[in-house]
């Protein structure tokens, strides 16, 4: 396998493993042992962690490593706002856009992003897409655990889908709010069942 082959198999399975909240709150990922897990040479394996940190999905400490996601509430809650200002600044983007059908996932989370994403994509601005797709990736294990925690919110979010099909942007912004004071509340014991899986 070509080194830029085994470079996109290593970063495609090690944001699996964020996405999927693989790694414990703040565990440290060391690059051999990953390359060993993953049937790869070392240096592809370093190479994705290096762009995993780039992108926010893991964090690199210097002189220390590469170790995955430790948010604490304030981060968690940061997190969230950033989401819901990206959303809602979509929604009052006046783009005019054809509502397509979505594709609905079977897995909760996925089908949340599926819904978040299709509001996400009224704005247009390729810039604004990439730095909200960065924040969804973010909140990906986050979300995981939400399940854990209570209901995900999806009848929420599906309702938010039904909002938009109809052009009620108001509707939406209002559901949006209280959808995301819902989240943010839950900061503080998001964070305390990350760092219990640790």
């Amino acid at each position: 396998m070509r080194e830029r082959d085994q470079f996109a198999v290593a970063r495609t399975a090690l944001a699996g493993y964020a996405a999927a909240g693989r790694f414990g709150w703040g565990h440290p990922l060391v690059a051999t042992s990953l390359a060993t897990e993953l049937g790869l040479s070392p240096t592809p394996v370093r190479e994705a962690l290096a762009h995993l940190a780039g992108e926010g999905i893991i964090e690199h400490r210097p002189g220390r490593g590469y170790f995955a996601p430790s948010p604490t509430a304030a981060d968690i809650a940061g997190l969230y706002e950033l989401h819901r200002q990206f959303l809602l600044w979509s929604a009052t983007t006046d783009v005019p856009q054809e509502v397509a059908p979505m594709e609905s996932p079977v897995d909760e989370v996925l089908r949340i992003e599926g819904v978040f994403d299709w509001l996400a994509d009224r704005g247009g601005n390729s810039a604004v897409l990439d730095a909200y797709r960065r924040i969804r990736l973010q909140l990906r294990p986050i979300r995981r655990i939400e399940v854990l925690l209570q209901d995900t919110g999806l009848d929420s979010v599906l309702r938010l889908e039904s909002l938009r099909r109809e052009g009620r942007w108001d509707a939406v912004a209002e559901n949006l709010d209280e959808y995301y004071e819902q989240r943010i509340a839950l900061s503080a014991s998001l964070e305390k069942v990350m760092r219990q899986s640790a």
